[in-house]
């Protein structure tokens, strides 16, 4: 290993390890992820409000369309590559103590973070199938996943609204 590979490698450690905040509550950690979903779906063009509800974190709304009436609730899953299973992001998808299944009446967007990746994917809600969902790191290295996700997702949205 170079000189100034080795000097990158311990960057990027320190980088991370600054980003996550060594002593961060999981509270924090979730506003976090928030507010990386929160800027994705601005950056869209839609507008967005952080709702401080249980079970939904953000509403968002096209701004374009507000005469549609289309506002739709977001839950906000966020996570960090795991310490045991290196090259693995685990993000908890059940509600509730019983962890059930989520539905429209919960939420209508699901947003899973890569908090260290800054990225998100969006699904509706009607597209989580499972109570648990690992992904790696490199599914959220597409630098269009944020804008190809959204797009599918809002119109599989609008076509069940309509």
């Amino acid at each position: 290993m170079s000189l100034v590979t080795k000097w990158l490698s311990d960057l990027r450690k320190k980088m991370t390890r600054s980003f996550l905040g060594e002593n961060m509550s999981y509270s924090s950690y979730g506003l976090v992820g928030e507010c990386i979903a929160m800027t994705s779906i601005l950056q869209r063009g839609y507008g967005c409000a952080m709702a401080q509800q249980d079970g939904c974190d953000l509403v968002c709304w096209d701004r374009n369309n507000i005469d549609t009436g289309n506002t739709f609730l977001v839950q906000v899953r966020s996570c960090q590559l795991s310490r045991n299973h290196k090259n693995r992001l685990h993000f908890q998808l059940g509600m509730g103590g019983t962890k059930r299944m989520p539905t429209r009446q919960d939420y209508d967007i699901l947003a899973l973070v890569a908090t260290e990746q800054r990225t998100v994917f969006f699904m509706p809600v009607y597209s989580v199938n499972c109570k648990k969902l690992t992904k790696t790191p490199d599914f959220f290295s597409n630098p269009e996943i944020e804008i190809e996700s959204w797009k599918k997702t809002i119109e599989a949205l609008n076509g069940k609204h309509n």
